[in-house]
């Protein structure tokens, strides 16, 4: 007769006989102190605890202390065990004569035997694991319960999601393989905490492993609005994860994630301004007909300073696309200039320089706060300005020429960029920056830069020969 088939409910293992008696690493404790000292003497989070006459699969327990005075009313030694089985932190008296030994875990093979038989048990004693200790949890062992049988029971999917979410953060390798399951289920849920669950698990691998999670990442998009914040959190670190390094996938998301700009949740908000940010890499004018709110997002005082770097990230993006969707928002940037993080000064800066390179024009009545630029502590604020003024001053020098002695102040600059961007502002200026022949003698006699001396070359030919009137349109190097 064949053997009879049964059903499984969910997380799954095998057996594994208890060892005959203690094992050489195991510590036999001869009082409570010293059991106690053992325990806090050991590096590790968990270890194995057996009874006398007990289960012999063991318990998995976090820690040992004895118990407080009174609590007890015979006068056997005890001690109170946080054990995983049980649900920490609750604590449950032990009485030492019922202690056999105890020993850290070493591998994950030792932790599966001491797992509870009952699924629905053994699933939250993974989760407790992996938030301990992620390497003693075998990912195979937990992958059942995301089947369609197990997921009727939600408490078990659950448990099983958030023992992968922590697996995935350390081992993201061994957690690739639940990706179509966790898709599913996700796809297919009504159930809040399971779509928020999994969504969490997709993020946590997306962290290391964009490229797995991309082909899937669409399951977010539904939950980017959701009304749940923690849910609404799951998805949107998921599609920014994937985003940074697939930002392709994530293209159809934008009018949502655009969308998430306006939240109260600042976590969110930054996510967001991210993915479209990388988004703009790949497709800016699929981010076109978010430069409003995005500018909105920069000029927001209250946003997070990172949230408003993402958005001028995006923007600048745009400005290399079509300048024109941009123009309009200048006198932004041109505020950001002077902003207290050199990161979003910088990012400022560039946004005004690329414009400048086809809006020049603008660009001029905002000479002055790019000039104030040429002081900064930042060096990537002052190359992005110095590349902006060199960009003016080719189409419009009249509106730099007050501007010389600035300019001068800069050839001392210790990025060579900024000095050989100088230079090149210094020779559209022509006759009127002749008060910069010495200094510009110095530079083309002795900067350590080849660039520079050459740029420092070409602008003294200018300053001693050029008529004021003359317009230059040979800068292309400007910034390089």
């Amino acid at each position: 007769m064949g053997a009879e088939e049964t059903e499984d409910d969910g997380v799954s293992g095998d057996e594994t006989p208890g060892d005959a008696g203690p094992t050489a690493d195991a510590f036999v404790p001869g009082g409570v102190g010293d059991l106690v000292e053992y325990v806090a003497s050991v590096d590790t989070e968990v270890l194995l605890l057996r009874r006398t006459g007990g289960d012999r699969r063991g318990e998995l327990v976090v820690d040992v202390a004895p118990v407080p005075a009174g609590v007890r009313t015979d006068v056997a030694p005890a001690v109170d065990v946080w054990c995983l089985n049980a649900g920490p932190p609750v604590a449950s008296p032990v009485p030492l004569a019922e202690i056999e030994s105890i020993r850290p875990v070493p591998d994950a093979e030792t932790a599966t035997a001491a797992l509870p038989a009952d699924p629905r048990a053994r699933a939250a004693v993974l989760r407790e694991l992996a938030s301990r200790d992620p390497t003693l949890v075998d990912v195979a062992v937990v992958l059942p319960a995301l089947d369609r049988r197990a997921s009727a029971d939600r408490g078990l999917v659950i448990d099983a999601l958030g023992c992968l979410t922590s697996v995935a953060h350390e081992r993201p390798d061994d957690c690739v393989a639940a990706v179509p399951q966790v898709r599913t289920l996700v796809s297919e849920t009504v159930d809040r905490e399971v779509r928020t669950g999994g969504l969490a698990y997709l993020a946590a691998l997306a962290a290391t492993r964009p490229e797995e999670v991309a082909p899937h990442v669409a399951v977010a998009t539904p939950s980017l609005d959701a009304t749940d914040p923690a849910e609404a959190t799951a998805a949107v670190a998921c599609v920014s994860h994937v985003a940074g390094a697939e930002p392709g996938a994530v293209v159809d998301c934008v009018a949502d994630l655009v969308a998430m700009l306006d939240t109260d949740d600042s976590e969110r908000r930054m996510r967001a301004a991210y993915a479209i940010g990388r988004v703009a890499v790949v497709d800016p004018a699929a981010v076109r007909t978010a430069v409003p709110r995005l500018v909105a997002t920069v000029a927001d005082q209250r946003a997070r300073t990172a949230t408003r770097l993402n958005a001028t990230c995006a923007v600048g993006r745009v400005v290399g696309d079509r300048p024109a969707a941009v123009v309009d928002h200048l006198p932004t940037f041109v505020d950001t200039l002077c902003h207290g993080d050199a990161g979003l000064r910088a990012n400022a800066a560039g946004v005004v320089g690329d414009l400048a390179a086809t809006h020049a024009v603008d660009v001029r009545r905002h000479v002055a706060p790019l000039v104030a630029r040429l002081d900064d502590e930042d060096e990537v604020v002052r190359v992005n300005g110095s590349t902006a003024l060199a960009r003016v001053a080719r189409e419009f020098p009249e509106a730099v020429a007050e501007h010389v002695a600035a300019l001068i102040d800069g050839l001392d600059d210790e990025a060579s960029v900024v000095r050989e961007n100088v230079c090149w502002s210094l020779g559209y200026l022509r006759g009127r920056a002749r008060t910069a022949r010495p200094p510009l003698e110095r530079v083309r006699a002795g900067d350590a830069d080849g660039r520079v001396r050459d740029r420092a070359c070409w602008a003294l030919d200018r300053v001693e020969g050029g008529a004021d009137g003359d317009a230059d349109h040979d800068g292309v190097g400007i910034g390089d």
